[in-house]
């Protein structure tokens, strides 16, 4: 009997007898593999259909008909041919997807691998039917079915194999599950479990890297919490056996990914008659009267457009007017300047400074070298005095007390004027839009709030209650005042109908019904006075007649009323105003006027139309001699403006904008400290994403070097979604996220970093021969690459260490010390001390004095200094724990020492906060005291925030110890707080709230 065999796994072959056979149409294939598959009569008419779309139907027929007969002769007995339909004999034909699916189906392993060898490559691979877009799609299904029963074979014979114990063939089966989907993630954790099995770490290490740069490239996400910890558990040598062998066969349960799901207003201001904010107004004027030795704070807040600045423009008016007028000292921040480090801060010293033109000269020489950082012109009377670098948390609160004194000393009387006697008035210093304001001046502001005892001014803030969420610190140094009776809070609140009607009532005012203007602005003070505003303006050009009631009502969108109001005005104007909205701030003539692309002329015009229909507010000179500014009255015309350009015209104006910030820090005009976020902004919004991320990346380095570490990690996101090189820009993000205390996202951030560090090695793992022999395998790679590779694994060591995990920690600095051997004996340094603190947390007290004093050997062979501090310290750290304390104050007193000599502040919080320990353990609770609140200042500037919590701790046991109960609850309280902040996972971690020495 003639036997046929279709091998339709891969490309397709047909033999009869085992002799193959050829066809002369390609066609031929398709009506077998048809035929074989579904197992079913076809009638010749959708056989042609399908085959032959294009011909009509007596050619398709005819076709076919040539076809059978060709296939026919060919493969024998296989076919049943009728006039009306066709078949196959499947009992005389052998076809092995038939094969395969019956044997995929079955529960035993042995089925299992006959089905997984039956499977060369995918169903009719290489084979296309062109013109046949319906086979084609068939084809693809059929295709598809297939390689996912595959997957779920593949599934099921690693877990049989697992079960019997033959974990070679489990990792073999699982390597080929992998190659159908690199991106199945159950694929890579079955690998990862398999090598940890077998005792191959830096297999499983290899396979997890790879995941993670898979997952980063294709799909930008991280790697799965359970295959993280599976990992972790590999590593860390926590991973349990494999299972005991048994006979039966588990089909493992497919495991789930859960996604998670992801979710602005503008502010009013101008020149209008203020109704119904009567008490408002006088709690101002009792909270100024109030001020007099103390100072006090007045913090106005609201959602936007509630007539904050109005508010505030009124009492600003009386505290300036009349004999008894007051200094004020006023300044408002910005949307956009969040992430630019003191501008708020030099805003308010230009204005001191106009203020008072003699500041240079009746501020002492230090003081005035700090302010002339910021403002170069408060140091010209002292040019031979030099500010220290601003490269450290104690040189920043310096400054902030330079700038609190400036300010003072701006709203007191000059010398030879006419004396106002005890009375005169205290001076006043306003913020608005506080919600703006870059992380360095809400910590100045914060500072001046709780120094308002032996600082006499009023201060008066006002923020966006929906935008107060980044004012946490400045909220609770306001709750501190307000419990001293030297601060409160107003909350203007929306106008009613009475109010309205007296607005309405004045000279001016279009003739309008207080019940329509209710439901339509629902009495929010900016939106009442955009409305009113369009009306007057329709009123105006009916040539004050006015129209019908129901002609002057704008649509219901504020958008819309502004949008109509920006079209009013003549194509120079919308041109500047389309420039100034691009800015996004107070700008001058002169830039607006070069980003614009207007002439001066026409600028001049423009400007003055603009604040002739109040679409501009002229802000002052900060000095004499220098030109006013230039800024929207709210961010919603403002956003309006904007929106209204096309998007063609703001990419251009963003990208001239762009090149005159970046030519003017080149001049040397603006810090780049205050411009290179500015500028990557303008440059991501022009589409120029390469120079974007070069300037994010500068703008998070500046960040950084202020430890404004939320503002750093926002910067960095945005430089590495521009194209950053990836390596150097997840280390920094990782560092970040540890200061911040994020350490799961610190975590993922420097796998990625390890994974793209050891690129160059295969996707799914090492040979067994090479499976311990080290990271990067092979001759190792360059020195330079393993050394990156060194300080990857040291900072995941860190991260581990302050989660608590100390057999991870050790694993990862394992891996340094192999890599850095003989190469890099500072890093070595650093790794041995590292691991000596492991090894005391882990109760290995011999382990650890060795590899402390290994540390100071290899740290003092290299000569560097960082490293001698660390390992002094640590060597301090065990002599306290043993017992020994004279040698642990000498350790920890000689760490202190090398530490001072070094520019980073973290080894010397180290050594102090350890030295206070062991003083208070010692009976001198006084001088520990003294050294702990040194290592409170610096841990806090640094705003490391784990560590923070640890300082607090432990100033709070000092405290109690001393007797101060109330001021230990309160670090107490501080302390838990940032305890909480930390996150260290989903599982619960005690060891996080234990770290109280490192």
């Amino acid at each position: 009997m003639t036997e046929l065999r279709l091998a339709l796994l891969g490309p397709p072959v047909v033999l009869r007898d085992g002799t193959p056979v050829t066809f002369d149409t390609r066609k031929a294939i398709a009506l077998l593999a048809l035929l074989a598959v579904t197992g079913r009569e076809h009638s010749r008419e959708q056989l042609a259909d399908l085959l032959w779309p294009e011909a009509d139907s007596t050619k398709g027929r005819a076709s076919l008909r040539r076809t059978l007969s060709v296939t026919a002769a060919a493969t024998g007995a296989g076919l049943t041919i009728s006039r009306a339909a066709v078949t196959m004999e499947l009992a005389a034909v052998r076809v092995d997807v038939r094969e395969f699916e019956s044997l995929i189906a079955r529960p035993d392993a042995g089925s299992l691998e006959r089905a997984v060898g039956l499977y060369r490559d995918d169903f009719l691979s290489g084979f296309v039917l062109r013109g046949c877009p319906d086979f084609e799609e068939w084809q693809a299904s059929v295709s598809e079915g297939l390689r996912q029963a595959l997957a779920r074979g593949l599934q099921r014979l690693v877990a049989a194999c697992i079960d019997q114990g033959d974990l070679e063939h489990a990792t073999g089966y699982a390597q080929r599950w992998l190659q159908l989907d690199p991106l199945h993630e159950p694929a890579h954790q079955a690998i990862i479990r398999l090598h940890g099995w077998a005792g191959q770490r830096s297999a499983a290490m290899r396979q997890y890297r790879s995941l993670v740069r898979v997952l980063d490239r294709d799909l930008a996400v991280r790697p799965l919490p359970e295959t993280t910890r599976l990992y972790d558990d590999v590593r860390a040598g926590r991973l349990g056996p494999p299972p005991e062998p048994s006979v039966s066969v588990r089909s493992p349960e497919p495991s789930a990914a859960a996604v998670p799901d992801d979710a602005v207003a503008s502010g009013a201001s101008g020149i209008w008659p203020l109704v119904g904010r009567e008490t408002e107004l006088a709690a101002l004027r009792s909270a100024w009267q109030a001020t007099g030795a103390a100072g006090r704070v007045v913090a106005i807040t609201g959602p936007a457009g509630s007539g904050k600045t109005r508010l505030i423009t009124e009492f600003r008016t009386e505290a300036t007017e009349g004999p008894r007028a007051a200094v004020v000292l006023a300044a408002r921040c910005h949307d956009g300047e969040t992430a630019l480090p003191f501008v708020l801060a030099a805003d308010l010293l230009r204005t001191a400074l106009a203020v008072r033109p003699d500041l240079p000269e009746v501020l002492p020489a230090q003081t005035a070298a700090m302010a002339g950082r910021l403002v170069p012109a408060l140091a010209a009377a002292h040019p031979d005095s030099v500010a220290p670098a601003l490269d450290s948390p104690v040189a920043v609160t310096r400054l902030y007390a330079a700038i609190a004194d400036t300010l003072l000393a701006a709203t007191r009387q000059r010398p030879g004027a006419a004396a106002a006697g005890s009375g005169r008035p205290a001076g006043v210093v306003v913020v608005e839009d506080a919600h703006w304001a870059d992380s360095s001046s809400l910590g100045l502001l914060a500072y001046l709030v709780r120094r308002l005892a032996d600082w006499p001014l009023l201060l008066v803030l006002s923020w966006q209650a929906e935008q107060a969420g980044r004012l946490r610190v400045l909220r609770t140094a306001l709750s501190e005042a307000e419990d001293q009776s030297l601060g409160e809070t107003i909350e203007p609140g929306l106008l009613g109908p009475e109010a309205i009607g007296t607005l309405l009532d004045l000279d001016g005012m279009p003739r309008v019904e207080v019940d329509r203007l209710m439901a339509e602005t629902r009495g929010l003070p900016m939106l009442v006075r955009e409305y009113l505003e369009a009306l007057r303006s329709a009123s105006d050009e009916a040539g004050g007649q006015g129209p019908e009631q129901a002609d002057w009502w704008p649509p219901a969108s504020v958008r819309d009323l502004l949008r109509a109001r920006l079209q009013a005005v003549t194509e120079p104007t919308r041109q500047m105003l389309t420039a100034a909205a691009v800015l996004g701030s107070d700008n001058d003539a002169d830039l607006l006027r070069a980003v614009s692309g207007r002439g001066e002329d026409e600028i001049v015009e423009a400007l003055d139309e603009a604040l002739a229909r109040s679409l501009l507010t002229e802000i002052p000179p900060p000095a004499a001699g220098e030109a006013p500014s230039y800024g929207f009255p709210y961010e919603a015309l403002r956003r309006t403006a904007y929106e209204s350009a096309t998007l063609a015209r703001r990419r251009l104006l963003h990208g001239r904008a762009a090149d005159i910030l970046t030519r003017q820090e080149n001049r040397g005009r603006d810090p780049a400290k205050t411009r290179a976020a500015t500028i990557a902004d303008h440059l991501q919004l022009a589409g120029r994403d390469a120079e974007a991320a070069q300037w994010w990346w500068r703008a998070a380095q500046v960040a950084r070097e202020l430890y404004a570490h939320a503002e750093a990690h926002a910067h960095l996101v945005r430089a590495l979604a521009l194209g950053y090189p990836q390596l150097p820009g997840r280390i920094a993000l990782g560092e970040v996220l540890v200061a911040l205390g994020r350490y799961r996202e610190a975590l993922a951030e420097f796998e990625t970093a390890a994974a793209l560090a050891g690129a160059g090695e295969g996707d799914t793992g090492a040979d067994d021969a090479e499976a311990d022999e080290g990271i990067s395998g092979g001759d190792g790679g360059s020195a330079g690459d393993r050394a990156v590779q060194a300080s990857i694994e040291h900072k995941l060591a860190d991260v581990h260490h302050r989660l608590g995990d100390w057999d991870l920690a050790e694993a990862h600095l394992a891996v340094v010390a192999e890599l850095v051997a003989d190469a890099e004996p500072g890093r070595l340094a650093r790794a041995q001390a590292d691991r000596a603190v492991v090894a005391y947390r882990r109760g290995d007290a011999r382990q650890a004095a060795a590899f402390g004093q290994a540390a100071l050997s290899s740290a003092r062979a290299a000569a560097d200094l960082g490293a001698t501090a660390q390992a002094l310290n640590v060597l301090g750290m065990l002599a306290a724990r043993a017992g020994a304390e004279a040698a642990a104050e000498t350790y920890l007193r000689d760490s202190l020492a090398e530490a001072r000599q070094r520019p980073e502040l973290g080894p010397a919080v180290a050594a102090l906060n350890n030295l206070a320990r062991l003083l208070a353990e010692t009976g001198r609770g006084r001088e520990a005291l003294t050294v702990a609140a040194e290592a409170l200042e610096l841990g806090s500037e640094l705003g490391d925030q784990h560590r923070v919590a640890a300082l607090h701790t432990n100033m709070a046991d000092l405290l109690h110890a001393d007797g101060q109960g109330e001021a230990a609850i309160a670090h107490l309280k501080e302390a838990a707080r940032r305890f909480a902040s930390v996150d260290g996972g989903d599982a619960p971690r005690p060891e996080i709230w234990t770290l109280v020495e490192w």
